[in-house]
């Protein structure tokens, strides 16, 4: 879950142009397509496209409202890692 709050974290300042950490978040899109593509269920495979989304906000700046789906997804696994 570390790498994964370090990804939306840099996606969050991207997202709202305070700094953009082009190698953290490409290193995190890079984990988030391979976890997805080496873990096939559902939940990967949401990574899997939020590791797209941020490739798409590093090479084009896109930035548009699948940052708050992704934004819930991440808050979503925060909450059930310290749950459990």
């Amino acid at each position: 879950m570390g790498l994964d709050t370090i990804a939306f974290i840099t996606l969050t300042f991207a997202q709202f142009k305070i700094v953009f950490l082009t190698d953290i978040l490409l290193i995190s899109s890079m984990y988030l397509i391979l976890k997805g593509f080496f873990f096939r269920d559902i939940m990967s495979l949401i990574d899997l496209s939020s590791g797209i989304y941020i490739l798409f906000v590093v090479f084009f700046g896109i930035s548009n409202f699948f940052y708050y789906f992704i934004l819930i997804w991440f808050l979503y696994k925060l909450i059930f890692t310290f749950v459990n």
